[in-house]
C-alpha cells in the first residue's frame, strides 16, 4: 500500500475509536444523570412525607415539577418511605 491509503486508513480507524469513546463517556454521563435524579426524587417525596404533605399533593407536586406520570410520582412516594427509614 502506499503511504496515503494507510494515512487514510488510519485517520479512519482513529475518528471511529474517537466517536465510540465519545458515545461511551455520553452513555456513562447519562446513566449517572439519571442515577441522581433519581435520588433527587426520592429524597424530595421523602422530605414532603416527613413534613406530613399529603400524599395526592406529593403526587401532584413530583407530577408539576419533575414532569412524573403519576404512576411515577407513586413509585417515588414509595421509594421516599423507605428513604425515611434510614
Amino acid at each position: 500500500m502506499e503511504s496515503k491509503e494507510v494515512k487514510e486508513m488510519v485517520g479512519k480507524a482513529l475518528k471511529d475509536t474517537v466517536t465510540e469513546f465519545r458515545g461511551e463517556v455520553r452513555r456513562r454521563t447519562d446513566d449517572e444523570v439519571s442515577r441522581i435524579q433519581e435520588m433527587d426524587i426520592t429524597r424530595a417525596a421523602a422530605a414532603l412525607l416527613d413534613a406530613n404533605v399529603e400524599e395526592d399533593m406529593i403526587e401532584n407536586l413530583l407530577c408539576k415539577y419533575w414532569d412524573l406520570r403519576p404512576s411515577e410520582a407513586a413509585w417515588y412516594i414509595r421509594e421516599g418511605e423507605e428513604e425515611r427509614k434510614y
